[in-house]
């Protein structure tokens, strides 16, 4: 790892300085489980790391009009405090992401803006259509997630923009979220397929007013399954409807084959794991209504 000089600005506008005035030397450090990591295998070697923990509110949770997630929110933090019940599959995704040790200390932003196409929380922020607000020296701006992510380690950020703020609009009512992962081993690896669906049901239980459906590690960014979403929207949740759209999800990912699996394993495991988080999703929105 070779020597950087070492800045800690208070606020958006200086960190935004620091990076537009050394360029591609600088890097911006959230919880630096991913940076520290590139640094010491070459992958990165920044002249100059930019510390975003001295500025002030960038770290919190609220449920007001929706939800407000600050970008250096740790995961452990994000598991404890995403407790309502719209909630839960991003609950589960934080909870599964590496091991303890590596979510008191990852952040929810740095989990985005890495980019990775195996990112854990982008398919449930996904599937709660979360926007994010990105600012700089020269003003902010306000993007959905879903388009935030442009490639493998690439974003829509400008230079000198750094994300300020997630945003969850309110859920609809009678809504449930599932998420689950598949992994070679418990706790520490990356996924070899993690997908979170959302359900919102109509008022007799059992139609699916809209559906969102969201994948990771199956393409070159996390994403959404639109045409699987429009097979659920205004249909009963029969196994009928579930088994098509788990099979439209598989035919929208483009997965690759590596280390972890093959491409063909990732696809069928796409259709396995939609189908699963769809019906529990579902489930949870009975719960919310009383039903059984």
């Amino acid at each position: 790892m070779k020597p950087f000089e070492f800045h800690e600005p208070s606020s958006i506008e200086a960190a935004s300085r620091l990076l537009l005035q050394h360029g591609p030397s600088a890097a911006a450090l959230a919880g630096g489980t991913a940076l520290l990591i590139d640094m010491r295998h070459a992958e990165l070697q920044p002249r100059h790391i930019v510390s975003l923990w001295n500025i002030l509110g960038l770290d919190g949770f609220q449920a007001n009009g929706g939800f407000h997630i600050g970008p250096l929110l740790t995961v452990t933090d994000l598991g404890d405090c995403a407790t309502h019940p719209a909630l839960q599959g991003l609950r589960e995704a934080a909870r599964s992401l590496g091991s303890w040790q590596v979510q008191n200390v990852a952040t929810v932003g740095g989990n985005l803006c890495k980019a990775s196409p195996g990112a854990d929380l982008v398919p449930p922020l996904l599937c709660l259509d979360a926007h994010l607000t990105l600012r700089s020296a020269d003003g902010e701006r306000r993007i959905p997630l879903d388009g935030f992510l442009t490639g493998p380690d690439e974003t829509a950020l400008a230079p000198g923009e750094l994300l300020a703020h997630i945003h969850l609009p309110p859920p609809p009512p009678h809504t449930g979220t599932a998420f689950l992962k598949i992994m070679r081993r418990r706790a520490v690896d990356c996924s070899i397929v993690s997908v979170c669906a959302r359900v919102s049901l109509e008022s007799d239980g059992v139609t699916c007013r809209e559906a969102r459906i969201g994948l990771a590690a199956v393409a070159p960014n996390p994403i959404r399954a639109p045409r699987a979403e429009t097979l659920l929207a205004g249909r009963r949740l029969d196994e009928t409807a579930i088994g098509a759209a788990a099979r439209e999800a598989r035919a929208e990912t483009r997965p690759i084959s590596d280390v972890r699996a093959s491409a063909d394993y990732r696809r069928h495991l796409v259709e396995t794991l939609v189908a699963r988080t769809v019906r529990q999703a579902a489930m949870r929105a009975r719960r919310e209504m009383g039903g059984a």
